[in-house]
């Protein structure tokens, strides 16, 4: 049964540098029934900052910065990047989820990310580069999808109607030409080389 009290409103502390950006900020939250202004020296549940996160004790942070400043923001531990054009609507999102410990992404920077990620890998490949292209049979192809889609040897035999045999068979061929550790590593491969699609 749900209660019929509204929950107690999210306290924001505003500390951006930016004079237009930190009034724009503020208005947002004060428009926001969900949110409640803070003061400097309440204890904030999100810290709003135009600047990567500093010593903001227990406030999750988000940081509103443009695309330069977003990879950086969420490796010095920011709950959120937002861009400086952020509606009303995306920033009570994005302060709701950061309050409730999820990190925030605005679309604006995932591409960012899934780059970032990509060098890091790259960086830390430890010799054990992908190859350029993977030549999979056609029933590995549709074994590969399954497996995608978190099947057992078992579903993946059922829904192939083949032996549960063959689809071990077909998993560690699958595997051994990706080069990966195990079937998790094999999706996460395929799906870095466009071969599968979640």
């Amino acid at each position: 049964m749900r209660s019929s009290e509204p929950s107690e409103p999210v306290v924001i502390d505003v500390a951006v540098d930016d004079p237009a950006l930190a009034q724009r900020v503020r208005a947002l939250v004060a428009a926001n029934p969900a949110l409640r202004l803070g003061e400097a020296d309440a204890t904030a549940g999100v810290r709003i900052r135009d600047a990567g996160p500093e010593d903001d004790g227990d406030a999750a942070v988000i940081v509103i910065t443009d695309r330069l400043g977003a990879v950086k923001a969420l490796e010095a531990g920011a709950a959120g990047v937002l861009p400086r054009r952020t509606s009303g609507r995306a920033l009570g999102a994005a302060i709701s989820a950061a309050a409730a410990g999820l990190t925030v992404v605005a679309e604006d920077f995932r591409d960012l990310i899934v780059e970032a990620t990509e060098a890091t890998i790259a960086l830390d490949g430890e010799g054990d580069a992908e190859p350029a292209s993977i030549d999979l049979t056609p029933r590995e192809r549709q074994v590969l999808e399954l497996l995608a889609l978190g099947a057992s040897n078992k579903a993946i035999a059922r829904r192939l109607e083949i032996t549960p045999h063959t689809a071990k068979f077909h998993v560690a061929a699958i595997v051994a030409k990706l080069g990966a550790a195990g079937r998790t590593d094999a999706v996460a491969r395929a799906m870095r080389l466009g071969l599968v699609m979640i």
